[in-house]
């Protein structure tokens, strides 16, 4: 059995790396992954070293404690069973008990290595300006992680409004419980509710088989969580083809020419493209912005380097987006050159890339100068 979790932990990794693979590439890895690193990095390092001086010391402590309770979570917890195990797990129960608790261990320590993880990236906030001593942190990752887990049980039992409803409760208990009740009884009530969820998830879905299709199903959507993320982001990616043009009701939908030069319609038909296509324009304007609004956060020895960045990253955006609507089969009625689309491409990275990052950059000129 040991054989098969392993077997099933691969194929998972496998099809991670593979999706990891058609998403970021070479110059995705060189111009946005280890800049991203590196200057996240030296931004933590800067933050940490002037915390003493930052907006952070305004924040009250209950304001850090909540939304740990809310956004830390466990999706679910992994059986890797599959619909053809029916057959031969449920006829050997021992091995399907062992395939499960695997699948609990493993979802267990992950979980607990990602939120030691994010409560030591907190910790020199909630240490130093919040005085919260080793002993707390400690009684607040127990916290975290046993709510977390009595989270996934109720979801597994009640209905959406019902996990609503115990949701809010959990998170104002463990709330309470850490800024108000004494580390010691804390931390001795949220053990023993650790070791009641453990053994009540045992006594229920290990070793029994009523909720089998439940947790093939919830394994199966675990299994597929990052395919699911990135066609939520990019539903044109689900089908890999190019999008039909089909003109809005509403948006420029008996527009006339956008430029007066005739030798210009590459040009035209690819920017009205841009702004008829939902995915082409919001991608391109959540991109630009997001990119601006970090140039706007990062410190000043920073700027340069994030717009440095984004403008190598904006240009390779534009220059798929420009490639996927010059592959639409509509192309092969007019008959254009291949110098005639390298140069309507370069005017084009001129306008949606060179410009908006020109005008960025003039405005942090301006702004060093005053």
């Amino acid at each position: 059995m040991t054989n098969l979790v392993q077997h099933r932990r691969k194929l998972e990794r496998s099809q991670n790396v593979k999706l990891l693979a058609s998403v970021i590439d070479w110059t995705v890895a060189l111009y946005v992954v280890v800049p991203a690193l590196v200057i996240g990095f030296f931004l933590y390092k800067d933050f940490i070293l002037n915390i003493s001086t930052s907006w952070v010391i305004h924040i009250p402590l209950v304001l850090f404690i909540v939304p740990l309770f809310i956004i830390t979570r466990i999706k679910t917890i992994r059986t890797y069973l599959q619909r053809a195990d029916r057959l031969f797990l449920i006829q050997n129960r021992k091995q399907m008990i062992r395939l499960k608790q695997s699948g609990l261990y493993w979802t267990l320590s992950k979980h607990l290595i990602l939120l030691s993880s994010g409560l030591a990236l907190l910790a020199p906030i909630l240490i130093i300006v919040h005085h919260v001593t080793v002993l707390e942190l400690l009684s607040l990752l127990l916290l975290l992680f046993t709510t977390n887990f009595m989270k996934v049980l109720l979801q597994l039992k009640l209905r959406k409004w019902q996990q609503l409803v115990s949701n809010i409760f959990l998170c104002i208990l463990g709330t309470v419980c850490f800024l108000y009740v004494p580390v010691i009884i804390t931390s001795l009530v949220y053990l023993i509710f650790l070791v009641y969820c453990t053994s009540s998830y045992n006594k229920h879905y290990v070793y029994s088989t009523n909720f089998f299709d439940q947790q093939v199903e919830l394994d199966q959507a675990a299994f597929y969580k990052w395919q699911s993320l990135l066609f939520q982001i990019a539903p044109e990616l689900r089908s890999q083809l190019v999008p039909t043009l089909k003109k809005p009701r509403l948006l420029w939908k008996n527009s006339k020419r956008m430029f007066r030069r005739s030798d210009y319609f590459i040009e035209e038909l690819v920017c009205k493209t841009m702004l008829r296509q939902k995915q082409y324009r919001l991608g391109y304007l959540r991109f630009l912005l997001s990119g601006i609004g970090l140039i706007i956060v990062v410190p000043s020895w920073a700027k340069l380097i994030m717009l440095g960045i984004l403008y190598f990253t904006l240009r390779s955006l534009m220059q798929s987006v420009i490639q996927q609507i010059l592959e639409h089969k509509i192309w092969s009625i007019f008959q254009v050159s291949n110098e005639q689309i390298h140069a309507a491409s370069r005017r084009l990275l001129k306008g949606f890339v060179d410009l908006p990052l020109l005008i960025v950059l003039m405005i942090l000129v301006i702004i060093f100068i005053l």
